[in-house]
């Protein structure tokens, strides 16, 4: 009875999710435009120019972070943020610049926004930020480390923000180890609660509140099972969104990437990115036996959030993950450069949101219109590049872009 009443329970809460937002998920479920580009690009071919413009626009807002996560491609033991200068650390997107790229980018399909950092709600403006983004229909998440959630709880509500992710590790121990601050846990959870009292005050079913368990060296099978634990019964989640596999580029395909692009766009130096996610699984199988035999159980479990692995694959082919990185999951080509681009903190256009070094950055939008950038040389001759290498380049088969979708 417990089984079935907490189910149906759950059921109910995200079936009033859905119906309060149904078109987020018809869009994200769907995304037309990239299945549309990625059966083109399996052929071989490139979509012709002016028949793609950005449906999904992803914004680093900002470079600062409050953690050092272990993993962290950005800040953490490897991060390619420390290559960064001061002056550069401390950019932020202009409000102003990103209501410009709006302006250009919603009369040609824009749906989405999708807001990054560094740590997003370090932003200075980010409740502004939000109410403006909500006049103007989008569709808007973010991801966050959770620390400073209660902060912003009201704005995120008010402004019917479409999906907030939240990392988290682990139970306490594990997640303010890996964070590599004592009070992470804590002060994660704390803005959960803050959320979800915030949803109910305001009679609000949405935002769709997803915790990202990402596995990883510094985790694994047991960490997720004890996180499982302290999160049921208290409705803090919808989703617990299990990422199998962390994002990671071995030397030799960092190195074939790094002689890729010197190739093409005769680039000396700055590449810099790939050495954040520097790192090789292949000793790692264990531990993905070990989710193998408890993921079953973990699905049976009455949670009263859905457990979703990612990437969706039989449980058996999980170690493969971490055994043999030419497998691209079946999932290319890569859409990405086609339909969702990044702009970086300092202003960058950059045609994928996890490798972003200055030297190839497509324009840079306080200097050029958003669509000169899109439409422009340089933007062309990466999205040639792609299709010549088969629609993946040596650095993308662990990308989560490419693996959770």
């Amino acid at each position: 009875m417990l089984f079935s009443k907490t189910r149906l329970k759950l059921y109910w809460r995200l079936w009033k999710t859905v119906k309060a937002n149904y078109g987020y998920y018809f869009y994200a479920l769907r995304r037309r435009q990239s299945t549309r580009i990625r059966k083109i690009l399996k052929q071989g071919r490139m979509p012709s120019a002016g028949s793609y413009f950005p449906t999904k626009l992803n914004l680093r807002l900002l470079y600062e972070c409050n953690l050092r996560c272990k993993m962290c491609g950005q800040w953490g033991e490897t991060g390619s943020y420390f290559a960064y200068d001061k002056s550069k650390r401390r950019k932020r997107l202009d409000v102003e610049v990103i209501d410009h790229i709006l302006d250009e980018l919603i009369p040609m399909g824009l749906k989405m926004v999708d807001m990054e950092g560094g740590e997003t709600l370090l932003y200075p403006q980010f409740d502004e930020l939000l109410y403006r983004m909500s006049k103007r229909n989008l569709y808007v998440k973010f991801v966050t480390n959770g620390t400073l959630l209660d902060k912003f709880a009201r704005p995120i509500v008010e402004s019917s923000v479409q999906c907030v992710t939240v990392s988290l590790d682990g139970s306490r121990e594990t997640h303010s180890r890996i964070r590599g601050e004592e009070w992470a846990y804590d002060r994660t959870m704390k803005g959960l609660n803050a959320l979800s009292e915030m949803k109910k005050k305001l009679g609000k079913t949405i935002p769709l509140v997803q915790i990202a368990f990402t596995m990883n060296r510094h985790n694994g099978a047991t960490a997720l099972r004890n996180l499982c634990q302290d999160l049921r019964g208290k409705e803090l989640a919808d989703l617990l969104a299990i990422k199998l596999t962390p994002i990671f580029v071995p030397d030799q395909a960092e190195k074939k990437y790094i002689d890729l692009v010197k190739h093409t766009f005769d680039v000396e130096e700055g590449i810099v990115s790939p050495g954040g996610f520097r790192d090789d699984y292949s000793d790692f199988a264990e531990e993905g036996y070990k989710v193998v035999r408890i993921l079953p159980d973990l699905k049976k479990e009455p949670f009263d959030f859905l457990i979703e692995p990612l990437p969706h694959i039989p449980f058996d082919q999980i170690p493969r993950l971490y055994l043999d990185y030419s497998w691209d999951l079946g999932r290319g080509p890569c859409p990405v450069p086609f339909d969702e681009p990044t702009v970086d903190a300092d202003g960058n256009v950059y045609p994928c949101n996890l490798f972003t070094d200055a030297p190839l950055s497509m324009g840079n939008v306080y200097q050029t219109p958003f669509l000169e950038i899109w439409q422009g040389p340089r933007f062309m001759k990466f999205r040639e590049m792609l299709v010549a290498q088969g629609g993946l380049l040596p650095i993308c088969n662990r990308c989560c872009q490419l693996t959770e979708y």
